[in-house]
């Protein structure tokens, strides 16, 4: 029974969403490298069958590990500053490091003498064995969320990863989760399906791919951050073009908005470029009837001769 428990009070104990879903990450991967690394050229043994066994081993190896470093820090035995500081601060790494410690402590001789440890052969392995494992449920995600959560509790001393506060009373409780910065909340974006702690609202905001934004190129238009771009190239009134009779002598660029204005003001100038242009082209077109008449006069006195 928890203190709170004993105490009679309810403890809020929401965690951060985003640090929680790195842990069951860690813990996964980790379950798998320790399963494949166990049994690396065993004839006897494979991933899948020591998979349940050392699940049981990671989890105690993780308690006994978090107990020992806050029971030393209370009891001001042995200085583990730099690790409560790293666990308080940085939990997702303070895990990492206990994961791999456990792992770097299943591999068998095979593995250290063979360089599989460093090959792509044993992370497509391990990448695998999490796939299976994931099908077959061998670790089930709202196990190894309740996992996450409890060394995540235990390991937060400063509270900044999870909520600490408690109540007497269920409905003071039910009334503080719903304003807790730690709720589960959905982005508002239309077309996003994204979930997350409150306290990460604005950062989501900030990259939300469904976040409607003024146009870059200051059109009145209001676009979503992922089709900005396109936008931008394509069909945004303020997108820069070159008239159409740039090539007989208009080089104006505008905004492509402004399409129909330029040509209804510039009306007599381009007719001048059409005509300049047409012009030329007659006088290229009558020198070149000229060269070629030259030419077959040439050729008729050579038949001649």
């Amino acid at each position: 029974m928890s203190t709170a428990e004993e105490d009679g009070c309810s403890r809020c104990d929401l965690c951060d969403t985003k640090v929680i879903h790195s842990m069951t990450e860690l813990l996964l991967r980790g379950l798998a490298a320790a399963s494949v690394d166990s049994t690396t050229g065993d004839i006897f043994k494979s991933a899948s069958s020591v998979a349940v066994a050392v699940k049981t081993e990671l989890e105690n190896y993780l308690l006994v590990r978090t107990e020992a470093l806050i029971r030393e820090s209370v009891d001001g035995g042995e200085d583990h500053s730099d690790k409560l500081i790293k666990a308080s601060t940085r939990p997702t790494e303070f895990l990492s490091d206990l994961i791999n410690d456990f792992v770097a402590s299943k591999r068998n001789v095979l593995s250290h003498v063979s360089g599989f440890l460093s090959s792509e052969s044993r992370v497509n392995k391990i990448n695998d064995f999490m796939q299976k494992m994931e099908m077959e449920n061998v670790w089930a995600l709202d196990v190894r969320k309740a996992s996450a959560e409890t060394i995540l509790e235990s390991i937060d001393i400063k509270c900044i990863f999870h909520c600490p506060e408690r109540f007497v009373e269920q409905d003071k409780l039910a009334d503080h989760r719903s304003q807790c910065k730690f709720r589960v909340v959905n982005c508002k974006n239309d077309g996003c399906s994204a979930s997350f702690s409150a306290i990460h609202i604005e950062e989501h905001d900030s990259i939300c791919p469904f976040k409607p934004l003024p146009c870059d190129q200051l059109c009145d238009q209001h676009v979503m951050r992922c089709e900005m771009d396109k936008h931008c190239a394509t069909v945004c009134p303020m997108k820069l073009i070159n008239c159409p009779f740039y090539q007989v002598g208009c080089e104006t660029a505008f905004p492509q908005g402004n399409l129909d204005d330029h040509c209804s003001k510039l009306l007599q100038t381009h007719m001048l470029y059409v005509l300049q242009a047409t012009t030329r082209q007659n006088a290229t077109v009558y020198d070149m009837n000229q060269r070629l008449q030259l030419l077959e006069k040439g050729r008729s006195c050579t038949r001649r001769c």
